[in-house]
């Protein structure tokens, strides 16, 4: 495989876990087993505390500079390349010689990541740049900018306001964008001009994620980096209040993920009288997926633990927060509710609950539509092709053969 052409996957900070990795690991799994492309995996700072990085804080950074570290993630070993000054968020997107030198390498350079900003770090790159992007760096902190208030909320409208300008520019400089919602999809189509816009969900195992009717079920189930504001723990533990309110013998809650809910949102589970229903678990095996799915963002780019539910046969329950719409149809496959609405989080849990015939048909349907829409097959495809496409358009040009 020496001789294929080669795509450098470059995600940030690769082996820290959440949405984007998860979508790296996606993406990696089917360049690789394509055998139409090899694929290499580059993780960017975004740490303030990255130990690749020149930091302010940390005078003897200054002289070791930059640096280009190892590492292996769920099986898959990556690059880590730090940034200069990592303290200060516009720096991570900016360009760096050994980051550009290295993707001068390869034949495409596919960005993923959750805003359009991080593609920055590619604008001196003289190969075809592709971006897998979930949503634009407003919405993606608009509950937070809400919420924050005083100096530090200044500072993050100050920086917001700046890394928007950074995201226009970065969607008009790349070759081409993934997009895996609806929204995004329809308001870059409405741009005239810029790069080619496809609509491209990341893929599930749907092998691997299958109803498994042997296994006893654990419950109301929720997955995800917890300690995120985003995620809005506090309103899905009001809406488990309520359900329990409603129905005393309702399954427990059961959270799971590489990060837990913060000390303030358990205190907020126990002044609602549900601590003790409430259990977490550090990840969770797919065996354990429960009676049904919960999530009650504010924001979310697609939520990929959405299609494993889906594909496990399990019905969910989404608020309609961006990226779940692309997947649930409401009252088919499973059911969106309001945003920041426990009662009616809490109503559509009852009612799948209290309705086994409903669950289970909701569950069917979206089994059927995981497999049909969002196989590694079929949304992989899309990807590669498009790599063909990029290349062909400049004489299938790129990086040399060595190893980057």
């Amino acid at each position: 495989m020496s001789g294929l052409p080669r795509v450098a996957l470059v995600v940030p900070s690769f082996a820290e876990g959440g949405g984007v990795p998860v979508v790296g690991l996606f993406l990696e799994r089917i360049i690789r087993e394509s055998q139409r492309y090899a694929v290499d995996v580059i993780s960017l700072a975004m740490s303030s505390r990255d130990g690749a990085s020149v930091r302010l804080l940390s005078p003897a950074s200054w002289l070791t500079g930059i640096t280009i570290e190892d590492g292996v993630w769920q099986d898959v070993p990556f690059r880590h390349v730090g940034a200069r000054f990592v303290e200060l968020e516009t720096c991570r997107y900016r360009p760096r010689r050994a980051l550009t030198r290295l993707l001068e390498g390869y034949d495409v350079v596919q960005v993923v990541a959750g805003a359009p900003c991080w593609a920055g770090v590619c604008r001196d790159v003289r190969v075809p740049v592709a971006l897998q992007v979930a949503t634009l760096i407003r919405e993606e902190r608009r509950e937070l900018l809400a919420r924050k208030s005083g100096v530090a909320g200044a500072w993050l409208h100050f920086m917001t306001r700046r890394v928007e300008r950074l995201d226009e520019r970065c969607l008009a400089a790349v070759d081409a964008i993934f997009v895996e919602n609806h929204w995004m999809y329809d308001m870059l189509r409405s741009r005239e001009g810029g790069p080619q816009v496809l609509f491209a969900p990341p893929g599930v195992d749907t092998e691997f994620f299958n109803p498994a009717d042997e296994v006893p079920r654990a419950g109301i189930l929720c997955v995800g980096r917890l300690s995120d504001p985003r995620k809005n723990v506090r309103l899905l533990f009001e809406a488990y209040a309520r359900v329990v309110e409603s129905r005393p013998d309702a399954p427990g809650l059961v959270l799971a993920g590489s990060h837990g809910p913060a000390a303030a949102d358990w205190e907020w589970a126990e002044r609602l009288g549900i601590r003790s229903r409430v259990a977490f678990h550090y990840r969770v095996s797919m065996e354990r997926l429960a009676e049904l799915y919960a999530l009650s963002s504010d924001e979310e780019g697609l939520g990929l633990v959405i299609l494993e539910a889906m594909s496990s046969g399990t019905p969910v329950v989404a608020t309609e927060c961006g990226g779940p719409s692309t997947s649930i149809r409401d009252g088919v496959n499973g059911f969106l509710v309001p945003r920041n609405d426990a009662d009616a989080l809490a109503a559509r849990i009852v009612q799948l609950l209290d309705d086994p015939a409903l669950a289970r048909r909701l569950g069917e349907a979206a089994r059927r539509d995981a497999v049909e829409r969002f196989s590694l097959a079929a949304s992989g495809a899309l990807f590669l092709d498009c790599y063909d496409r990029l290349r062909a358009a400049t004489g299938g040009r790129g990086g040399a053969a060595g190893s980057g």
